[in-house]
């Protein structure tokens, strides 16, 4: 610059101010197209909220007219005349006897909803970003009236649209609902814990829902209305706030799980019905008659050793119940002349709970399976349940029991942590059990980064490399019918070590 002659310096001027008026003109430009690109961000949002306008009143008009065809065919409605109506005079009788019934609540209706909230330490965050008060749930219907729930995490203000009172909601969870019919509400609300056990939060509340009072109501714990007399004296669930929340046993892999069980009881006259002769017949004793008959071992005819322990059944049951044993008892194999069979891949408790259910058709509970579990008051209790879950899967899958199958996919399903999500993959591989196998895979992908640090899953992908190709599809959106190609031809060209020695 320094050697520069003035005409130099003032042709370089007169550019470098031709540069800055065009960078101005540039910058104005841009300026007009981030306000045209915050416009279509603006019609986006208001798009997706008159969509979900649109399919709430759609799902509302669906249910009002079923609820209008109860109506019309007397199934329901507030003008029923259940017990009211006159009837002739009866005969004079020397002696009578008769019974009468009296129902109050045979016209509700019950409903269960379990909404899971994941990734919840990300929520104040989506909400600000979105401009946002609450996360909300799918509508859920139950006896013909839709509800919808709500969460703040800061126990705010429940909803900001306008045509709420003029009173405004405030909470942290709430049930939200509006109907053009009155009916009446029983709700609790439940919280699952660190030790997968649902545990009920707040009291079990009737409420009366009246059409003429409000058009959107909240229902909840600690729901309040500015103005309200005597309001909650804690927001927060169990008291907590947010960030408590976070570190406490209510929050698991940063998800918490919440279980609303909603009863419906629509306007209407109460029933009443008299019996001219009351007869009260016995409940059905089938199951509790089969699991005495297997208990005690009457008539039996076939013998399991299982651990070395003696199992007494029935093969006419166990016929009936699974085709496996069918074939082994009626097909001519050594067991069939025998009627001895040697159980060598189950232990003794979970096998009794497998013929307990091919007995009585029953499906055992957590707590059951936990029970008899051998090392149960030795280990933690989730882990015993995990295991007797597993082990109970792998002996209905071996005798193709279906029911009982599918019943302990869900349960684990329901179980999935990071520390067994491998394990149960690997199971579920190998069992060929795809909803649970999906269900893993979608653990995988929102919790990649901590099983990623696991032993368990190197070991895992080390002895099943599809599997490892399986979560990589998954993880990247490839649809299921073209991931099961892809994984399909790896195996058809050697990728799995084992099919690689079959080959060789």
């Amino acid at each position: 610059m320094a050697g520069l002659t003035a005409e130099e310096l003032r042709a370089e001027l007169e550019a470098t101010e031709r540069r800055a008026e065009a960078e101005e003109v540039r910058i104005q430009e841009a300026a007009a197209k981030l306000v045209e690109a915050e416009e279509r961000q603006r019609l986006r949002r208001l798009l997706e909220q008159a969509r979900a306008d649109l399919a709430f009143k759609q799902k509302t008009h669906q249910h009002l007219d079923a609820r209008r065809r109860s109506v019309d065919e007397d199934r329901a409605g507030p003008n029923l005349l259940h017990g009211t109506q006159q009837s002739p005079k009866p005969p004079v009788l020397l002696s009578s006897s008769d019974a009468e019934c009296t129902s109050f609540g045979h016209t509700v209706a019950r409903g269960e909803h379990v909404w899971k909230l994941q990734q919840l330490s990300w929520l104040p965050t989506v909400l600000r970003q979105e401009e946002l008060c609450t996360a909300q749930s799918e509508p859920f219907c139950v006896g013909g009236f839709l509800f919808q729930f709500v969460y703040n995490p800061h126990g705010g203000y429940l909803d900001s649209r306008v045509g709420w009172d003029d009173r405004w909601a405030q909470g942290s969870v709430a049930i939200v609902t509006s109907a053009n019919d009155g009916f009446a509400l029983r709700y609790r609300i439940f919280v699952k814990a660190r030790d997968r056990a649902f545990v009920q939060w707040g009291e079990t509340r009737d409420e009366i829902y009246d059409a003429d009072d409000d058009d959107i109501v909240a229902y909840g714990p600690d729901v309040n209305w500015e103005g309200q007399v005597s309001p909650p004296s804690v927001t927060g669930i169990f008291g907590l706030t947010f960030e408590q929340l976070l570190q406490s046993e209510w929050v698991v892999d940063d998800t918490l799980t919440l279980k609303f069980v909603l009863e419906v009881r629509p306007e209407g006259c109460y029933e009443s019905e008299l019996f001219s002769q009351a007869v009260e017949v016995p409940e059905a004793t089938m199951s509790r008659d089969t699991q005495a008959l297997l208990e005690k071992g009457s008539c039996s005819d076939v013998r399991f050793i299982v651990q070395g322990e003696d199992v007494h059944a029935h093969s006419q049951v166990l016929c009936a119940r699974s085709e496996v044993l069918e074939k082994q008892l009626t097909g001519g194999m050594q067991e069939s002349a025998s009627k001895v069979i040697v159980v060598e891949d189950c232990d003794v408790a979970t096998f009794k709970a497998f013929l307990q259910f091919l007995y009585t058709d029953r499906l055992p509970t957590i707590d059951e399976l936990a029970a008899q579990a051998p090392s149960a008051g030795q280990r933690d209790d989730g882990n015993v349940q995990l295991l007797q879950m597993q082990a109970l899967l792998a002996v209905s899958h071996k005798y193709q029991a279906t029911r009982l199958q599918r019943w302990c996919e869900a349960q684990l399903c329901e179980r999935l942590s990071t520390a067994e999500v491998c394990g149960i993959l690997g199971q579920a591989h190998l069992l060929q059990a795809r909803q649970l196998e999906k269900a893993c895979l979608a653990y995988l992908k929102c919790h990649l980064t901590e099983v990623l640090k696991l032993n368990a899953y190197a070991e895992m992908v080390a002895k099943w490399p599809e599997i490892g190709l399986k979560v990589n599809l998954f993880s990247a959106g490839v649809p299921e019918a073209a991931a099961a190609a892809v994984v399909d031809v790896g195996s058809a060209a050697g990728t799995c070590p084992k099919r690689r020695r079959l080959q060789s």
